[in-house]
């Protein structure tokens, strides 16, 4: 066995890592699935209201796309709004499934993979594409503050994922060294 190489039966750190990326997993798939029923359920119920139902069973609970647009129903929504928010929607569930993917990979012990860094420039991207949807929806909104901190994570999630892809690309080279 070579000197190098970590024995992955007997680390405590890779069992660690292995427990933990499992924990994140169940709780990106728990989240996911309660957050598509809410979801769901504020859709039906708005439907029975807006069919004469009465009073709105969920009078609470609000679609937000943005600070400055909130509607009660999603009959109120206007449809520039809908589509950029599905937009938006849509890369937060892709968003999460590269997330989950990736702590997939963690979970085998496979950390400096040309996947993985897929997995993370691709993420670092849907993290910049979702500001830029925010920002879209803000600037309907009439507003002019626009936060960029979305933008600068993103940019850093990418940027460490090129990091990394130079790390591994170093490691190989002195893997084929002798």
């Amino acid at each position: 066995m070579n000197a190098k190489e970590i024995s992955p039966k007997n680390n405590p750190r890779l069992k660690r890592i292995k427990i933990i990326s499992r924990i994140f997993r169940v709780l990106i798939g728990t989240l996911s699935m309660t957050w598509m029923l809410l979801s769901a359920l504020f859709v039906l119920a708005s439907i029975k209201y807006a069919m004469g139902g009465g009073q709105p069973m969920l009078a609470n609970f609000h679609i937000t796309f943005s600070p400055h647009q909130t509607y009660t129903s999603p009959f109120q929504v206007p449809l520039p709004v809908f589509l950029i928010g599905a937009v938006q929607l849509s890369m937060g569930g892709f968003g999460l499934i590269l997330l989950n993917r990736l702590f997939a990979f963690y979970e085998r012990g496979d950390f400096f993979k040309a996947d993985n860094i897929r997995c993370l420039k691709f993420l670092g991207l849907v993290i910049i594409g979702i500001w830029f949807t925010q920002a879209i929806l803000e600037l309907m909104a009439l507003q002019t503050n626009i936060e960029g901190s979305g933008l600068v994570y993103g940019i850093l999630v990418v940027i460490i994922g090129c990091i990394m892809d130079e790390g591994r690309k170093i490691q190989e080279e002195q893997g084929l060294t002798v």
